[in-house]
């Protein structure tokens, strides 16, 4: 029941960044302006922190009551790659150099933030097989 709450807790705020992506206006780019590109590297690595604690209480606790083992583990594997190719992607779209306003700093730390979530959940992964 918990599996189930998580993950409709993660879709909404998924369903909630991302028209707030699509219809943002940049309107001048200065100190802790929040543009476009800033907040869809933000949405990338708050994903990725979520597959990062996922994997992380199914390593800690395989049989516990939210970490179901494999299918825990999968749902963070799926959420690390997303962060990490969402990231990449605005990394090799996005002009110009860092402090433009395009994100592309926070595309760099969450493009590590999901390389230690998919780490994690492949660990737990493994694991979970390993225990069958």
């Amino acid at each position: 029941m918990k599996v189930k709450l998580v993950s409709f807790a993660i879709l909404s705020v998924f369903l909630l960044v991302v028209p707030t992506i699509a219809f943002a206006e940049g309107t001048g780019v200065g100190y802790g302006t929040i543009t476009p590109g800033r907040l869809l590297t933000i949405a990338a690595a708050l994903i990725g922190l979520c597959s990062a604690v996922a994997a992380g209480i199914t390593l800690a606790r395989p049989t516990g009551r939210l970490a179901t083992g494999k299918w825990s583990s999968v749902m963070s594997i799926v959420l690390s790659l997303f962060c990490v190719l969402l990231s990449a992607f605005h990394l090799a779209v996005t002009p110009g150099g860092f402090n433009t306003g395009n994100g592309r700093a926070g595309a760099i730390i969450a493009i590590a933030i999901g390389l230690i979530g998919l780490l994690l959940a492949g660990t737990a992964w493994t694991r979970s097989l390993r225990n069958k």
